[in-house]
């Protein structure tokens, strides 16, 4: 018999203050490219592990076969790593937690699924995509959003037999136990949901074999131990559903943190298919990665009272970075101040002579890049000298514009 705990809820947003062992992951699908959005939870995943000397592992969730996009993980992890937000344990770092390519443990997940048939906290699930689809349909029609109607939940076992012996596709879904589900969001605070009263059974197993996003992210945080999950707050809705997979495998959950929303000046959520929020666009615009993560960093609040567009290094941000005070509303996406932010890194280059060189020798290769031929053949007129003036105007030119946002 599946038995359902509830957690005791209170009023407050909290954490235990005896963090020990923290260890939080960024889990992003192969499907496209690092946006603004994934650093934000990446870099709040680093920030709260290493403020609390822990462990920020990578984990690459590939289960979706049809979405990966060849090249996805290695533009990624390029990307992390021109932004200074190194794992400490990842596919390529290797760890004690392996692997960490959800691809590669297909065996965890399917020991696990075996479990909860046998305890007859899930079943299979013989249903065909045509009535799926048929099924679909008809709540568009009527515009209920059920879901799948549990026909599969109430097959006899001579039934089962039979269609296992005619080796006929399956899933294994979840059974969803009736009643509410509540938790306390660190950053949301108490939250409940009855899932069985709005969802029906849900697919932990697909018929290829491989797992769902909510079975695997499950498995793997627990047998990777992690502690908290950090993610966007358009997964709060799915944690009731990820909470009764760890009580019907007897877990304990970790605690959850969801992040808001960052959104475009209309409010309307960024979409990862627009070109201007990839990280590479920003790298290749010449932007500071610095100032990119202090330009996140305040999107969403976390950090105390913003006092005009600073830019600190890491170790600062860590030390400010407090998950309570991260905001529960949605962050207007204002590109006007990582120009400021950027801006900011370039006059505390621009203050001592080993940062001035290094700055120019980093503007030396964007020039390169961008303009080719063109800059071989002026090379011999850019003097190290003449680009320092050029740099000190653009540091005048800027501060008349950075006064209205402070």
């Amino acid at each position: 018999m599946l038995r359902v705990y509830f957690f005791k809820s209170v009023s407050v947003r909290s954490y235990s203050t005896l963090l020990k062992d923290i260890r939080v992951r960024f889990a992003p699908s192969p499907t496209g490219i690092l946006h603004l959005g994934g650093l934000r939870t990446a870099l709040f995943n680093y920030l709260f592990a290493h403020k609390n000397k822990g462990k920020f592992i990578l984990r690459i969730e590939d289960t979706d076969r049809k979405r990966i996009k060849p090249g996805s993980v290695e533009r990624l992890n390029a990307m992390l790593e021109w932004s200074g937000i190194i794992p400490d344990e990842s596919p390529n770092k290797g760890g004690h937690f392996g692997p960490y390519i959800q691809s590669e443990r297909l065996e965890k997940y399917q020991e696990k699924a075996e479990l909860l048939l046998q305890s007859g906290a899930a079943y299979c699930c013989f249903c065909s995509e045509t009535r799926l689809d048929i099924l679909r349909k008809e709540a568009l029609r009527t515009r209920e959003s059920r879901g799948y109607d549990n026909k599969c939940r109430h097959l006899e076992p001579s039934e089962i037999e039979h269609l296992l012996n005619e080796k006929t596709p399956f899933t294994i879904r979840f059974k969803i136990p009736k009643g509410p589900v509540s938790h306390d969001d660190v950053v949301f605070g108490t939250q409940s949901y009855d899932v069985s009263e709005n969802e029906g059974d849900f697919v932990i197993m697909k018929s290829d074999g491989f797992p769902t996003y909510h079975f695997a992210s499950v498995v793997d945080d627990h047998l990777m131990e992690i502690s908290h999950v950090l993610r966007g707050t358009e997964w709060l809705i799915s944690t009731p559903k990820h909470i009764l997979l760890y009580q019907a495998l007897g877990w304990q959950p970790p605690k959850f943190a969801h992040l808001p929303l960052l959104t475009n000046s209309d409010r309307s959520k960024l979409s990862k298919r627009q070109e201007s929020i990839g990280i590479e666009y920003f790298k290749d615009k010449g932007y500071s990665p610095i100032a990119l993560l202090n330009f996140l960093a305040v999107a969403g609040g976390g950090f105390g009272k913003q006092e005009g567009c600073i830019t600190y290094d890491l170790d600062t941000l860590c030390s400010k970075f407090n998950l309570e005070e991260v905001n529960t509303g949605s962050c207007i996406v204002d590109l006007r101040k990582l120009d400021l932010f950027n801006h900011s890194y370039l006059v505390q280059q621009l203050s001592s002579e080993k940062s001035l060189s290094n700055l120019i020798k980093e503007l030396r290769i964007i020039l390169r890049k961008k303009y080719g031929e063109r800059y071989e053949k002026e090379e011999k007129n850019l003097s190290d000298s003449y680009i320092q003036k050029i740099l000190f105007c653009y540091k005048a030119r800027q501060n008349a514009y950075i006064e209205p946002f402070n």
